[in-house]
């Protein structure tokens, strides 16, 4: 067409020539102006629409939707459906870590993390007659010390080299959030769960020298959280109370009076007698007799060490087209810097 529309602009400035020099009548050159000029808009237009921009998308025509109605068939897409693919990696989503918020940690590349403990503390006074020469030294105090070994914590990653290659999404900017995210809940875990034995941290829920026990055998009560939450607020420190959401259901489930009253309070304010309430999941939900439903204290009592930040390390073998990605961190956390500042609630 381009070939075309170069010769109609010769024709128009050969025919312009023999009107200057003569050659050819007025009336005569009107009529072949007016020819090439249509014959040249014809050949523009065609060219327009051959470099204007095409919908790619195949489409049903009214006509076949029309006919498939008539004849009682259904018009499917057949594959010409338009994919989407979104660019944002849409992760899922874990339990909330304000636990771990809460506990005192130590840093620090050590092999080994050693907190001194002041307990038992000094005895009470007692009242002395004056000049009194023989008053007894005290012999309760002690200093020691509870240890703390951080042992390396390992998640190891194969990603596919097509996966990291030919992918929207950068898989590589996204490991770091995704692997430490992995790692809280771990640790979040062990806090809670842990039973303290080989490279295991020393759980809240396990092994409290201190606890109340329900006062009704296979029935959760409300008046038993409030004693828990009383004993709690007769110490000098910032307690929280820690459970799971189907026993916090449990206690609201409740109706005695008083019960009411506290219900309130902890759904209002997730708070019972002034104490905080932390729910999670990572809780035990058992009721069985002699199940610890419940675990009250100080979290700054609970000591967590971490030797290192999180590094990520891609690795390549031979032969492999994954890369495996090794993410590796060293911690451990103790149970209780001082025992007797935590508190269970166990079922009867």
């Amino acid at each position: 067409m381009n070939e075309e529309k170069l010769k109609i602009d010769m024709e128009l400035r050969s025919l312009s020539e023999k009107i200057k020099d003569g050659s050819i009548k007025a009336e005569d050159a009107k009529i072949e102006l007016e020819k090439l000029s249509a014959q040249k808009r014809d050949i523009e237009q065609k060219i327009a629409l051959a470099n204007s921009p095409t919908e790619t998308r195949t489409t049903n025509s009214i006509a076949d939707i029309q006919k498939a109605m008539i004849e009682k068939r259904a018009i499917t897409l057949s594959g010409t459906a338009l994919v989407l693919q979104i660019k944002e990696l849409v992760k899922e989503i874990s339990r909330k870590t304000e636990i771990i918020n809460g506990v005192r940690k130590f840093y620090g590349a050590n092999g080994s993390t050693n907190i001194p403990v002041w307990s038992p503390t000094l005895a009470q006074p007692a009242a002395q007659t004056e000049g009194a020469a023989s008053v007894a030294v005290d012999n309760l105090a002690k200093l020691g010390n509870k240890s703390l070994t951080p042992h390396a914590f390992v998640s190891i990653l194969p990603v596919s080299w097509e996966a990291l290659n030919l992918g929207s999404v950068n898989l590589e900017s996204e490991f770091s959030e995704i692997f430490g995210d992995a790692f809280l809940q771990g640790w979040l875990d062990q806090i809670i769960n842990g039973n303290g034995t080989g490279m295991n941290f020393d759980g809240l829920f396990n092994g409290l020298t201190q606890n109340i026990i329900c006062s009704t055998a296979g029935s959760i009560k409300m008046a038993d959280l409030a004693a828990l939450a009383l004993k709690l607020q007769d110490y000098n420190h910032n307690p929280v109370l820690i459970m799971n959401s189907s026993i916090y259901s449990a206690f609201i489930a409740d109706d005695t009076p008083t019960a009411k009253l506290y219900a309130e309070e902890m759904i209002r304010q997730k708070t019972i007698e002034g104490v905080p309430i932390l729910l999670t999941g990572s809780a035990p939900s058992a009721t069985a007799a002699g199940s610890t439903i419940c675990v009250g204290g100080d979290l700054s009592n609970y000591a967590f060490a971490i030797a290192n930040e999180l590094t990520v390390s891609p690795i390549q073998k031979v032969g492999d087209l994954n890369v495996y990605y090794h993410a590796v961190i060293a911690a451990n956390g103790c149970k209780l810097i001082e025992n007797k500042n935590f508190f269970g609630l166990k079922t009867k």
